[in-house]
């Protein structure tokens, strides 16, 4: 069979049929109906998203970050280009995110997806609508205030009055938007895009009409972090992190450590991948990105294990997007001040499954990430086992019983997800770095937010500081 294409971004990902290369997205469909990879490709291609965006994103630093961040996700979501409806002053403005290097807002979208638009709304699928364009009947809004979160119908949400303390706000909510759609046409959800969904970054703990929800403005971020694991996590980390206003990068440095070459599922849930990266370093294609963008780098290509250490002379903050919890057991062995983590679910029913941890906790690292038994992990294999032979989709996919299961034991990924994700993970170092409210842990699932509190472990309402820690100015955005 052909490598079926779909575009992605400035170039075209092609995305083999071949077992190894299957589409974690695409598995959704494959595992819970047993569809062929193809045919929900061109389902989702199909479903592609509209976005409908106010004129006042063109002067918004805030704004600009929902608007890019909805595009780079969607596309990878739905395989298809997203269709951005917005006033010529959007499309002409000055591009304000350092996420990409055009100069005109037109030209980022154009890079990473976008297409504009002119043919209107199509009136009977949910749209995204941003900013303070004129809403429709199924507009889904995004906005923000502070560090609160606001996403839902129109008629439901008011719009927020969106002041620009936390960058990671409409990057939050760009992101569960589009899970939003996606949850509703992949009928993941059936509340999904119609119910109203509100949260803080600030105080995930209290809902969402709490005084103390909107948090405060903050004015520093760390000069250097290491990032371990460049993968679905990894990526939103960065991505999220050159979102951030920094008034200059100048003297930044971040670590990176990895070992693995992109690979074809990678590029649909990895944020600062495209085609051309296809077979080289994670390492290096990140490096790139963020040298591009002003970053100094260093990169660490092994693999982490129970020899690693930090040196004196290395960053005091790790962030952590491993996949493997032998590896974050390692890293807290490895001296590092402070550790912040996330985990995410992998199966049909678990993908939107987040977990953050920070470290010191209060709990062993064994018991925030136990590691998988040999009977555990003999019955993951049998159910994998079970679910090939069972799954007629399966067989389409590969000849053997061996190609069928190692397909089965891939997991569902969609990269909203770490997108979210990641808006907690950077969250909960910058509130740290600036005495804010600081949490042991979090949990949520990302399909099934609502406007409750979240389940969240408050350490402390005014984080200690941490000696060691050099920090640069954000600016107002």
């Amino acid at each position: 069979m052909p490598p079926c294409v779909s575009p992605c971004g400035d170039a075209m990902i092609e995305i083999s049929e071949l077992p190894g290369n299957l589409s974690r997205i695409d598995k959704i469909w494959l595992d819970r109906d047993g569809t062929a990879p193809k045919e929900s490709r061109i389902a989702r291609a199909a479903r592609r998203l509209q976005i409908v965006v106010g004129a006042d994103v063109a002067n918004s630093h805030a704004k600009q970050v929902a608007l890019l961040t909805v595009v780079n996700l969607a596309v990878k979501c739905f395989a298809a280009p997203v269709q951005v409806i917005a006033p010529d002053s959007v499309w002409a403005a000055r591009t304000l995110v350092r996420v990409s290097l055009q100069s005109t807002l037109g030209n980022a979208l154009e890079e990473l997806g976008g297409q504009r638009h002119l043919e209107g709304v199509d009136p009977d699928r949910v749209h995204i609508l941003l900013g303070d364009a004129d809403p429709r009947r199924l507009s889904l809004r995004i906005t923000f205030d502070g560090w609160k979160v606001s996403v839902g119908p129109a008629a439901q949400v008011a719009r927020l009055p969106e002041r620009p303390w936390c960058a990671l706000a409409p990057l939050a909510a760009a992101a569960v938007a589009v899970g939003e759609v996606f949850a509703s046409f992949a009928r993941i959800s059936v509340a999904a895009a119609r119910r109203a969904i509100g949260f803080s970054l600030w105080r995930p703990d209290l809902p969402d009409d709490s005084s103390d929800s909107i948090g405060g403005a903050i004015d520093e971020a760390p000069v250097e972090l290491s990032c371990f694991g460049l993968g679905h996590l990894g990526q939103a980390y960065l991505w999220a992190l050159a979102c951030l206003p920094f008034s200059t990068t100048k003297g930044s440095r971040i670590y990176l450590c990895d070992d693995d070459l992109v690979e074809s599922p990678n590029l649909e849930t990895g944020a600062l991948l495209n085609s051309d990266t296809l077979g080289h370093p994670k390492t290096r294609v990140v490096s790139e990105w963020l040298m591009k963008r002003g970053f100094d780098t260093r990169l660490i290509e092994r693999f982490v294990d129970g020899n690693y250490r930090r040196s004196d002379r290395e960053p005091v903050i790790a962030l952590s997007g491993f996949d493997d919890n032998e590896a974050r057991q390692w890293l807290t062995q490895a001296g590092f001040p402070l550790i912040f983590d996330s985990g995410l679910g992998g199966e049909v029913g678990t993908f939107d499954s987040v977990a953050v941890h920070t470290w010191p906790n209060r709990r062993p690292a064994a018991d925030l990430w136990p590691l998988e038994s040999a009977q555990a992990r003999r019955e993951r294999e049998e159910r994998a086992r079970r679910r090939a032979e069972a799954n007629q989709g399966y067989g389409a996919l590969a000849p053997d019983e061996c190609g069928r299961v190692l397909v089965a034991g891939k997991s569902v990924a969609v990269p909203f997800v770490g997108a979210v994700s990641s808006a907690f993970v950077l969250s909960e170092m910058l509130r740290t770095l600036n005495a804010g409210p600081a949490f042991y842990d979090a949990r949520f699932r990302v399909c099934a937010l609502s406007d409750r509190a979240l389940t969240a472990s408050l350490r402390s309402g005014q984080a200690e500081p941490v000696s060691g820690i050099r920090c640069q100015q954000l600016a107002c955005s």
